[in-house]
């Protein structure tokens, strides 16, 4: 039998039409960075549509980045954070599957944080240098299942320039503060 501690804060609503409460949450903000793939899915299979509605009734503004790749980049996740700060984001709501998912996570970190990503990264080049300030609150609304990364402060970030594909996040900081998986 293996030992363990589990602590996972992040709220989670689960089930069949729970995309359509999440205006009856206390989001974490009024201005939202909404983060989505460079993909159409989330068009075709109508979250997209279904997000922009509950974030109206939730009387929460958002400003779109819709730039995310399979196997996210380094520059593209600064380029997002940048993009927060220029629209006074005060929180994330990450739309769409696990490279969305696991790119909040370095955003969010980013978008409060002077420098460059991989000051922060632990392992192969990075710096670990700690944290300056808290990541952005990040709502979490998964599109497809896969690796849980709606549940945790955990992604997976690419630098091309060094060749690494590496995990990226701070343990105890960052988890989403709240989780939509509506199988809808």
């Amino acid at each position: 039998m293996m030992n363990f501690v589990f602590n996972n804060p992040t709220k989670l609503l689960f089930g069949v039409g729970k995309l359509g409460e999440l205006h009856n949450e206390k989001l974490p903000g009024k201005k939202a960075l909404l983060l989505l793939s460079k993909g159409q899915s989330v068009h075709k299979n109508g979250s997209y549509d279904k997000t922009v509605e509950e974030l109206k009734k939730a009387d929460v503004d958002y400003a779109e980045f819709a730039k995310i790749m399979e196997n996210p980049l380094v520059e593209v996740v600064e380029e997002a954070a940048e993009f927060a700060k220029q629209n006074g984001c005060d929180f994330i709501v990450a739309l769409g599957g696990g490279a969305v998912l696991d790119s909040s996570v370095a955003v969010a970190t980013m978008a409060t944080n002077p420098g460059h990503l991989w000051d922060y990264v632990v392992g192969g080049t990075g710096k670990a240098l700690p944290l300056v300030n808290q990541p952005l609150p990040v709502v979490t609304i998964a599109t497809s299942s896969g690796t849980g990364s709606e549940m945790n402060e955990w992604g997976v970030i690419c630098k091309e320039d060094t060749h690494e594909k590496i995990g990226f996040g701070i343990p105890g900081v960052g988890k989403p503060y709240l989780a939509v998986v509506d199988p809808t």
